[in-house]
């Protein structure tokens, strides 16, 4: 083989692996890229569903205070009513008319 050609293959060989590994240079960035930008959407994705999330347990807290106050309104109103244990309804003034409105 003259050595011309062999400089040339030689070059050639050097020129096509410096090729080889910058490609695979470049696609190994591209396929890290593509994972971050796949790990940023799903980081996303989690700080929404913690934002629902947060939203929702504050929503409970509210309706449970609420449902709290409504249970001891309840209670309340229910001892005023029937404030004597033996007491069923309503007496005095408070019986007349009650017993008006069933009688129509």
């Amino acid at each position: 083989m003259p050595p011309w050609l062999s400089l040339l293959l030689l070059r050639i060989g050097v020129c096509l692996g410096i090729f080889i590994a910058g490609f695979g240079y470049g696609w190994m960035k591209f396929e890290k890229a593509a994972e971050i930008a796949a790990l940023k959407s799903q980081v996303t994705q989690l700080q929404t569903n913690v934002a629902i999330l947060e939203a929702d347990s504050s929503q409970a807290v509210v309706d449970a205070g609420k449902l709290a106050q409504y249970d001891k309104n309840a209670k309340e109103q229910r001892d005023a009513v029937t404030s004597n244990p033996r007491i069923k309804c309503f007496d005095g003034d408070a019986a007349d008319r009650v017993r008006n409105l069933w009688k129509g």
